[in-house]
């Protein structure tokens, strides 16, 4: 390729970075949204269109006619956008940089008895590398707090600036703690998500193997979902995933765990219990919708008997995570296969 096409071909990138930028812009002037990395993200990748989940979660918002907020953005970043530890690790990174920029220009601007502490945040600052990783924050984080505190201030206003920027600091370590929470959380029903199952199913493997105490696992999926989506649409749908969600979370307590890890499928791990004591539950749960009238908010339209499929087993100790969760798996698909609205134990 020539140099005149390579420079034509970068100047149409250049471009399009600044059409997707100012549509990003007037989206998030238009929702009234705070100008925060995490807008600043999702609107600029719905701009470009280069994430097809994101823009058809954006669009089904918009189609519904609710107000877009914040915490709406916050849920569409966690679900479609912070599944990505790099993408979470760049957005703190870039803001940390701003705040040392502005400590190093302060220490700059002072007596020369400061050069010492200069020289080294300029080396701290140096380290916000792209692999920064949460353990690495924290350390940067204590360092420059240190930094901070071992100054001998002369200057009022020096003093408030640099105590400014340590609580900036401060804020930046909190966000961090908060996009990792938010990134195992299911952001329509409030409960793990796929990632945040898998974390935790390993974490009790590896006690029940340890202990040798027992732990069970069991899987459910709604019947028919589609139809009640197709039927209904998908903001009824939505409230139902909810409402299943709800129940379950209610159903269990201690070390268990509720997680939606699929569109209407949900895993429930309960360590310490017994194979029986997992099949009555997942039976009280099968009852409980069996019995509801499920009906429209708007319309008191009844949504017809809703139902779940269930599939219990107990771990074997020594075997897999991914085995334990594949017979858990064998066992749904048994009832659904023999007629739904039932419970399989394998």
């Amino acid at each position: 390729m020539s140099t005149d096409a390579q420079d034509t071909q970068s100047d149409d990138g250049i471009d399009a970075s600044r059409r997707h930028l100012r549509l990003a812009l007037e989206l998030i002037g238009k929702h009234k949204l705070p100008t925060d990395p995490i807008n600043y993200h999702i609107w600029y990748d719905y701009a470009s269109g280069k994430n097809g989940e994101l823009n058809a979660a954006i669009e089904r918002h918009l189609e519904s006619g609710r107000l877009f907020s914040a915490e709406v953005s916050r849920q569409i970043f966690s679900q479609y956008v912070a599944g990505d530890g790099e993408v979470m690790a760049n957005l703190v990174r870039e803001e940390l940089k701003k705040v040392f920029a502005e400590v190093m220009g302060a220490i700059q601007s002072t007596d020369k008895q400061f050069s010492e502490s200069e020289g080294k945040l300029e080396t701290i600052q140096a380290s916000l590398f792209p692999g920064l990783t949460e353990a690495v924050l924290e350390k940067l984080v204590n360092q420059v707090k240190n930094e901070i505190g071992g100054l001998k201030f002369t200057s009022g206003s020096f003093k408030e600036q640099l105590q400014q920027a340590s609580l900036e600091i401060e804020r930046l370590k909190t966000k961090v703690t908060q996009y990792r929470d938010e990134a195992l959380k299911d952001p329509l029903t409030q409960i793990s998500n796929r990632r945040g199952f898998d974390q935790t199913l390993q974490g009790t493997v590896d006690e029940a193997n340890l202990a040798q105490t027992p732990l069970c696992l069991i899987m459910t999926d709604i019947d028919h979902f589609k139809r009640i989506n197709d039927t209904h649409g998908h903001l009824v749908g939505d409230n139902v995933i909810r409402m299943v969600a709800g129940a379950i979370k209610e159903s269990i307590k201690g070390k268990d765990l509720a997680a939606r890890i699929g569109g209407e499928e949900f895993a429930i791990i309960l360590p310490e219990t017994p194979f029986d004591g997992a099949m009555k539950l997942a039976d009280n749960l099968r009852l409980t919708f069996e019995r509801l009238d499920f009906k429209k908010k708007t319309t008191g339209q009844s949504l017809g008997k809703i139902t779940l499929s269930f599939g219990v087993t107990g771990y074997k100790l020594g075997e897999t995570a991914e085995n334990f969760v594949r017979r858990a798996d064998q066992a749904l698909y048994r009832s659904k296969n023999t007629g739904r609205n039932k419970v399989s134990g394998l």
